[in-house]
């Protein structure tokens, strides 16, 4: 057996009180529309070394992301379930890691994106009630099109999924 290292980056504690203070500050300038969605219940806690461009314009960077994540409630036993929710929680983050060195975000007026695939590979099973670290690189953009790759490793870093997905991102002129 062989495996990628899990990045050396800080755990979740190191993000919950900067993510708070993070979400307060933009809260302050938001608009309602804003503060609903920020404030809506979520189903997966989502703690990173940044929340890319959310009301705000953000500025090129480059094209990586750590976050981590786990489900907010229970799952139970069943394993299955345990992967659902990961693929579900996979979906995240992914078309703006490849949106970073471009200086765009979700909120850029003109913006259109979609996923247009999505695979994901489970290596060993996992307990998404616990701390995952998902950690994803874009390699290349052109065409209108994002692509990114994303490891997930559980808390003792081991891989537990990776995923690869297709976007379309554009700026409508």
């Amino acid at each position: 057996e062989h495996q990628a290292p899990m990045p050396d980056v800080p755990g979740p504690e190191t993000y919950a009180a900067e993510a708070d203070a993070q979400k307060a500050k933009m809260l302050e300038n938001a608009s309602e529309e804003m503060r609903r969605m920020m404030n809506r219940p979520r189903p997966i806690e989502m703690l990173g070394r940044d929340n890319y461009g959310f009301g705000r314009k953000p500025k090129a960077g480059e094209p990586k992301s750590d976050t981590w994540m786990r489900a907010v409630a229970p799952i139970g036993d069943e394993a299955r379930m345990h992967q659902v929710i990961l693929a579900y929680a996979s979906d995240m983050n992914l078309l703006s890691t490849a949106m970073r060195p471009h200086g765009v975000a979700w909120q850029t007026p003109g913006l259109q994106s979609a996923s247009l695939d999505h695979a994901m590979w489970f290596h060993k099973p996992s307990n998404f009630n616990d701390w995952h670290l998902y950690t994803q690189d874009s390699p290349s953009a052109s065409g209108g099109r994002g692509f990114v790759r994303g490891a997930i490793y559980d808390a003792k870093g081991e891989l537990v999924a990776s995923v690869a997905q297709e976007g379309l991102m554009r700026l409508k002129k």
